[in-house]
């Protein structure tokens, strides 16, 4: 069991995983909270079809047609980096620039608050 999941928020204080949630039908909103809940519960046990590793730390959820990328920061939590409706069966190159980016950032914010 995870202790908590962090949604990605960018420097301006937005958070474009929740904009993308909030603008997808209820139906399809209540499938990912339903994932990120189970996500919670098994941690890293969470295998397919829910979720999968992708590489470089980054694991996706996959409700339906959406993904939802995230990883595990300190072993007991996890960081929702970023999230897509997938229309091919490969992740856009830019969405994986795209997490491995916003890892970055969220790795190095970390370190810097913690000296």
């Amino acid at each position: 069991m995870l202790k908590t999941i962090y949604f990605y928020v960018d420097a301006r204080g937005n958070s474009p995983i929740k904009d993308f949630f909030n603008s997808l039908p209820l139906k399809e909103q209540t499938k990912i909270d339903a994932y990120i809940q189970e996500l919670k519960n098994q941690g890293n046990n969470l295998r397919r079809p829910m979720a999968d590793y992708i590489g470089d730390g980054i694991y996706e959820l996959r409700p339906g047609h959406n993904r939802v990328f995230y990883f595990f920061f300190l072993r007991e939590n996890a960081v929702i980096l970023h999230a897509i409706r997938k229309k091919t069966d490969k992740i856009p190159l830019n969405d994986l620039d795209l997490c491995h980016k916003r890892k970055s950032e969220f790795e190095h914010f970390w370190n810097i608050n913690k000296i």
